[in-house]
């Protein structure tokens, strides 16, 4: 929806949709807990903030949650530092214009003023939903990736935006409104929303969710044709024209979708896959589906399936890689590529930076692959300029705090350069050359493990990149971890965790320090 559209009706809702006669009344009701008691630092004398009268017990002690004799209203007792608590309460109002459903997201702030006893109020709109055109959301609030809330007072005009989150905005005290006649006229009158509650009570779904999906055509024409997993997905499916254009299926696909009632992964599914196969759909029901549409458009998903690899994160991105050297329909007659998907990867790699321009099968598809890459990897020479070097050691000062030992082994960053040639030379491996750099240019991350009894033998080697362990070998390749060596380096993520969090923490608690200069302070 462009901005002026959304404008013009925010504008609109503004002048139509006026406040209920009991707003005000409902407002002062949902904020009746934010009340505190508040206990005098002199005379010991404590302060209802809700019936507004002192009463007298020695007994109590700040942090209490005690019960005002007079109002019978439980509050928490606060000390001289009362002005500094505040509450939120979030409220919902529903109203009709033109044959639309307006649903308006409020939030009450309750706070004190220093020195004055009394509760302040703030109540400011920060958020619209209008079912089946969408949701808004004022410049007043902020939903941040971990979906909390923050919602700044004190806005005298607001400029909405659409909002794609998926934040249940009405699960609040709502004023209360008639069902019936807020949906009169519209095309929700008649849809199923108390039978699509009942059967799916265990989402706990509210009625004015239910609205945003029975505001699409769709919702109806679902539940009657009994997919109703798909009644979810309303908005997408609320196409026009035939079957087919709406599902992206044959209609004869219809009766097993009502059969499984398949929900909207395994309509996606179907749409790839154009099977109506039960064993197929199972399979791949956890299967990202990006993967799948890479494969099927490369039409190497049966010779896939049979080389027994895995479809996931680390084996597509290798796949992905090499399918931009060789079509992957000659890698799937490769099994020792595909045996060995992170070492073809890389001696492909080495080929191209040495300008070798393979083209004969016996050199795209060497029948010693292991032993291709290993001598190849000894015609690339490592750059050791003292900027490298430099470089290199830096990139290992930064990385040095995820150092961790457990009193077995030991993790590391590579420390140098001559470190990573060294590491290549006992482990077999390429580490040396290739990685180098994008190790120094902050791409990747290579970290050594070793036995803390023998520190100088290379023993593991490990790539970090993007959140994620992307691959670790023993030497010559060998992935034969033991649970000891597994659970060490699980141990060390848990660690890095921690690193990580307590930097984010004291970013936050960092105060800046000014810096003058000596020559003017002497001066």
């Amino acid at each position: 929806m462009k901005q002026e559209k959304i404008d013009e009706l925010m504008l609109k809702i503004d002048k139509k949709c006026k406040f209920p006669k009991h707003w005000n009344e409902f407002i002062k009701k949902n904020s009746k807990t934010h009340h505190l008691i508040i206990k005098d630092k002199g005379n010991k004398k404590l302060y209802c903030t809700n019936c507004n009268k002192y009463f007298i017990d020695k007994t109590i002690k700040v942090r209490d949650y005690i019960e005002c004799p007079h109002c019978k209203q439980m509050s928490c007792v606060y000390g001289i530092n009362y002005y500094r608590h505040s509450f939120e309460q979030s409220v919902v109002l529903v109203q009709r214009m033109d044959k639309k459903v307006i649903i308006r997201i409020f939030e009450i702030y309750s706070y004190f003023e220093e020195g004055d006893k009394k509760i302040k109020r703030s109540c400011i709109e920060y958020a619209r939903i209008i079912p089946g055109i969408g949701r808004f959301l004022g410049n007043n609030a902020y939903i941040n990736m971990f979906g909390v809330l923050r919602v700044y007072h004190g806005f005298n005009k607001l400029n909405w935006s659409e909002y794609k989150g998926h934040k249940f905005l009405t699960d609040n005290p709502t004023y209360p409104y008639d069902k019936k006649r807020i949906v009169k006229g519209t095309i929700m009158e008649y849809a199923p929303i108390k039978e699509f509650m009942n059967k799916f009570s265990y989402y706990c779904y509210n009625f004015l969710d239910v609205l945003e999906l029975a505001a699409y055509s769709s919702f109806e024409l679902l539940w009657n044709m009994k997919l109703y997993n798909l009644c979810f997905y309303s908005k997408a499916l609320n196409r026009t024209g035939s079957f087919y254009k709406r599902f992206k299926v044959p209609k004869s696909f219809l009766k097993f979708m009502q059969d499984n009632d398949v929900s909207y992964k395994e309509l996606m599914l179907l749409q790839i896959l154009q099977k109506d196969d039960k064993e197929l759909i199972q399979k791949y029901r956890y299967t990202n589906i990006n993967y799948l549409r890479f494969l099927i458009k490369n039409n190497v998903l049966d010779d896939f399936l049979k080389s027994g690899i895995e479809i996931n994160y680390t084996n597509m991105n290798l796949i992905k890689e090499i399918s931009k050297e060789i079509p992957l329909k000659k890698l799937m007659k490769y099994q020792k590529g595909l045996n060995n998907l992170n070492i073809y990867k890389d001696y492909l790699n080495m080929a191209k930076k040495l300008s070798y321009n393979y083209k004969s099968s016996k050199d795209l598809f060497p029948r010693n692959l292991i032993s291709r890459h290993d001598k190849m990897q000894k015609k690339i020479a490592i750059e050791e300029d003292r900027d490298t070097q430099f470089k290199a050691y830096l990139r290992y000062l930064k990385l040095s705090k995820y150092t961790y030992e457990d009193g077995r082994f030991i993790i590391f960053p590579a420390p140098s350069i001559s470190d990573l040639k060294d590491e290549g030379t006992q482990q077999g491996n390429c580490v040396g050359y290739m990685y180098l750099k994008p190790y120094i240019e902050n791409e990747t991350e290579i970290y050594f493990i070793r036995n803390l009894s023998e520190i100088n033998k290379s023993f593991i080697t490990l790539e970090f990149k993007n959140g994620r362990i992307v691959q670790k070998e023993l030497p010559h390749h060998s992935r034969d971890f033991s649970e000891e060596q597994l659970e060490f380096i699980d141990k060390w993520l848990g660690f890095r965790s921690f690193i990580e969090q307590k930097e984010k923490y004291k970013k936050k608690q960092e105060i800046k320090i000014i810096k003058y200069k000596l020559n003017e302070v002497v001066a």
